[in-house]
């Protein structure tokens, strides 16, 4: 049994396996450090952090993407699924990609060993496609986990379609629809992954056939017509209605086997056709449209595209180096014509065409897997090479090589065996070890490009100082470092590279914002809408405009941004949080309530509306169940300092000023400008006696902005406590000067004077401060008891009464004139004075109760 096991055990681990597990933990070792890599402000934010259809999982969301985003609706709800569980945290993404790839390799090798029995072309193939440099790309940008998917489910399909010619069960050809169907809402490339199949076909001695290729133009129709019921239904009862008229005894004797191909390739192709000719008719954009993006060539200009393309590709397989993210489309001379290294690659693209020519037609006596792995290759990197215009900014990418490549190794391994035989014989070990280590080295330095924004973007610029949106996304960097001169400084250079771009306008709007530039940031604002063709960025412009607006004071266009924001999406959660936020500063707490739940719900980790709702329930005096939305608000953004200064308000009013203490630190720490935070921890530097430490708070508030009229009236009363009076009354001097039209600042200068005894010019004072604001409750109060003091009791009773006419509720003041109508022997008016104070909750009136109304 022993002798059993272990040949059981030496089986399994043979050459081929120990191998694939040496290149997949070089490929983990290569790659683990992306794992701590940030989320790339390119494409990541669009798809992920700022995408409120990926932000909050439910059908509403899934059907949305399913209709505005089909091509990758699979990849944006798998997205969806990791941000439900883990939100704004890159790392679980990061190992997704990673993970994906890892699977990827082993079908790879599983794929090759059906493919070959050469053992170094299985290896060497799957060694070239997990750790060739042009494969970084893909695996460390979380955006690009659609190449990662798209490929997965392409293998798996490959897989089952080799079962299929083995078996010839309609199973196995169904399998292989719904995965290729999952690689096409992974990825638009899904789309051609039929045509491969011929490739198979080849391999296994499928005959050519027309019906081969009717099977495969079959397979599109129904991928490519998978969400038009109406096409999908009339496709399936033609073919149905066509297989059972030929399947009838008379015809099928009368009528050949090529004539009911050829009447099935007919009706195929005249609803394709029909297909693509709805697709011109009514735009419905699987690319960007070519006269509004940097992608308008002309017929002849494409192939020169494409020439440059295949060139770009084919040598970097081979020399892999010099790698840059960005490859911008070229710009026409002032002769109006492209450069001229685009006109010497069309040598490059007729190259390629002799070539595949030339395996077509000695296709019996080349390698099947050299004719196989060729046109793998140019299948599937056909749809990236510009012979039909392809939506974005760029004229080649790694990314786009991902599941291209395989097909291109598979070529190389058999090229490289049928020449190089000989010494691969003798030196297979130690070559393998070499292009390990090789190919390890340079995928973990290029890894490291891609550790975040920064990292990337200055590669960028540094190879290429020519790209705008390299400067636009590094300005995003400065701005969350709030370094705005620098990020001033990568806008312009980005418009100066291209004048026409709206996110530019777009994410300078927000820096104007930053700096208070109002009117900027509303001009910017308005340019987006004037230059964004397609609409893109309309709802989140709309309530931008109308946190500008309500800023510069004009609610009117504040509320009606806010309106149209959420009428162009109502599914942008940041529409509802901004408009909640103007109703919150009206003191509209109810509407205010409301939006901020609707944005909560649209996403559960809006760390800035979980924040506001938080707040909401503190000024509702609900303090702990507002912490709790400040610790979700934590939770989905710990350097919300905001948040933390919140939260410290709730744990101070509860009574925990150790909690408040440390949250008021914290919030400091990560923005040392928070005002608020200043004032709250004055407060409770005060409330604890700690007079210089408040002091010291309420001064770093003035040196921030010299006329805010609480931090002096705070610090003087600071001052005031440590009894420096002369210190106190400047800063309550100083609050007049500034503030003469503020009832408050009166107010508590009359009290200065109060507490000094010098009640004449209190009187004044508080006079002063009624003048302009007849509805101060304490100053009713304080005159009434500075009178009270004089003796004059007929005054103090009027401003006692004035007092409790506007403020009912109000305790002491109902005690203040219970004790002057004791003092003037008015018992029963003082008792009747004395219950109203206890039943407002002035307790030391019971005490007065007992011992003067028996």
């Amino acid at each position: 049994m022993e002798n059993k096991n272990i040949k059981s055990s030496v089986s399994f681990f043979n050459k081929e396996r120990i191998c694939l597990l040496i290149i997949i933990l070089a490929t983990l070792l290569s790659y683990i450090q992306v794992t701590h890599y940030e989320f790339i402000h390119w494409d990541d934010n669009a798809q992920i952090t700022q995408n409120q259809h990926v932000k909050n999982l439910n059908i509403q969301n899934i059907k949305y993407n399913l209709q505005h985003e089909r091509y990758t609706s699979l990849t944006l709800t798998i997205f969806s699924l990791i941000y439900n569980f883990w939100g704004e945290n890159p790392v679980p993404y990061h190992w997704i990609n990673l993970l994906f790839h890892l699977f990827n390799i082993i079908l790879v090798y599983m794929l090759m060993r059906k493919l070959s029995k050469n053992t170094i072309v299985i290896i060497l193939v799957t060694l070239l496609f997990a750790l060739h440099p042009m494969r970084v790309e893909s695996v460390a940008w979380i955006s690009e986990f659609k190449d990662l998917l798209f490929s997965f489910f392409s293998f798996i399909s490959f897989h089952i379609y080799i079962k299929y010619l083995h078996q010839k069960k309609v199973g196995y050809i169904i399998l292989t629809l719904l995965f290729i169907f999952l690689a096409s809402l992974s990825k638009i490339q899904g789309l051609i992954i039929p045509f491969s199949l011929i490739l198979f076909d080849y391999i296994y001695n499928r005959k050519l056939s027309l019906w081969t290729l009717t099977e495969k133009i079959i397979m599109f129709l129904y991928i490519f017509l998978s969400f038009n019921l109406k096409y999908l239904l009339i496709l399936t009862i033609t073919l149905f209605i066509v297989y059972i008229f030929f399947r009838n005894k008379k015809v099928k004797n009368r009528v050949s086997k090529k004539t009911i191909i050829i009447t099935i390739i007919t009706l195929a192709l005249i609803i394709l056709v029909y297909t693509l000719y709805q697709i011109i008719k009514f735009r419905t954009h699987l690319w960007h449209d070519a006269d509004v993006s940097q992608n308008a060539f002309s017929i002849p200009e494409r192939f020169l595209l494409a020439g440059y393309a295949l060139w770009f590709y084919l040598s970097k397989c081979i020399f892999p180096f010099s790698l840059n993210a960005v490859h911008l489309y070229p710009l026409h001379e002032t002769t109006g014509n492209l450069p001229i290294n685009y006109h010497v690659t069309l040598i490059i693209l007729a190259a390629v065409l002799i070539i595949s020519i030339w395996l077509i037609v000695k296709r019996k006596k080349v390698r099947p897997l050299l004719f196989f792995g060729w046109f793998f290759f140019i299948f599937n990197i056909s749809i990236v090479l510009h012979i039909i215009p392809i939506e974005g900014r760029l004229v080649v990418a790694d990314r786009y090589s991902y599941l291209a490549y395989f097909g291109l190794f598979v070529a190389l391994g058999e090229l490289v065996t049928a020449y190089f035989k000989p010494f691969l014989k003798k030196y297979a070990t130690p070559a393998f070890f070499v292009l390990l280590i090789i190919l390890s080295s340079a995928t973990y330095i290029r890894c490291m490009v891609w550790k975040n924004t920064k990292t990337l973007f200055t590669d960028v610029i540094n190879k290429n100082p020519a790209v705008p949106f390299a400067y636009l996304n590094l300005a995003t960097v400065y701005i969350e470092q709030q370094k705005i001169d620098s990020a001033m400084y990568c806008y312009s250079q980005s418009i100066k590279f291209d004048s026409l771009e709206p996110t530019v306008y777009f994410n300078r709007a927000y820096a104007y914002d930053m700096l208070g530039n109002n009117q900027e940031a509303i001009q910017d604002f308005l340019n987006v809408l004037k230059y964004d063709k397609h609409n893109i960025y309309n709802a989140v412009v709309y309530t931008s405009l109308g946190e500008s607006y309500r800023k510069i004071g004009n609610d009117s266009l504040a509320l009606y941004y806010y309106n149209l924001s959420i009428k162009t999406d109502s599914l942008l959660s940041m529409a509802y949080n901004n408009r909640g936020t103007f109703f919150l500063n009206k003191n509209m707490l109810s509407l205010a309530n409301a939006d901020f739940q609707k944005s909560i719900e649209l996403d559960k980790y809006n760390a800035s509306a979980l924040n506001n709702f938080g707040w909401v329930l503190v000024l509702q005096g609900k303090f702990r169940y507002a912490i709790q939305y400040f610790n979700r608000s934590l939770a989905s953004n710990p350097s919300n300092a905001y948040a933390y200064n919140n939260r410290g308000y709730a744990e101070f009013m509860l009574g925990d000023k150790t909690a408040a203490l440390s949250d008021y630190n914290k919030a400091l720490s990560i923005n040392p400008r928070l005002i608020q935070a200043y004032m709250n921890r004055g407060w409770l530097w005060a409330s604890i006696q700690n007079f210089k430490d408040a002091i010291d708070d309420f001064s770093q508030v003035l040196s921030m902005d010299m006329n805010n009229q609480l931090a002096l009236n705070n610090r003087a009363h600071a001052w005031f406590s440590l009894k420096d009076y002369t210190k106190a009354f400047d800063d309550f001097n100083m609050n007049i000067s500034l503030h003469p039209n503020s009832a408050l600042v009166w107010q508590n200068m009359a009290w200065y004077h109060t507490e000094l005894k010098n009640y004449d010019r209190a009187i004044k004072e508080f006079e002063k401060s009624l003048l302009l604001d007849s509805s101060l409750v304490n100053s009713y109060i304080n005159l009434g008891w500075i009178w009270h003091q004089k003796k004059n009791y007929k005054m103090a009773e009027k401003y006692y009464k004035k007092a409790i006419s506007i403020f009912p509720q109000s305790g002491d003041t109902w005690y203040f004139l219970a004790e002057l109508y004791r003092e003037n022997k008015n018992i029963t008016d003082a008792c009747d004075a004395y219950q109203k104070a206890l039943s407002y909750g002035y307790r030391k009136a019971n005490e007065a109760l007992t011992q003067y109304c028996k």
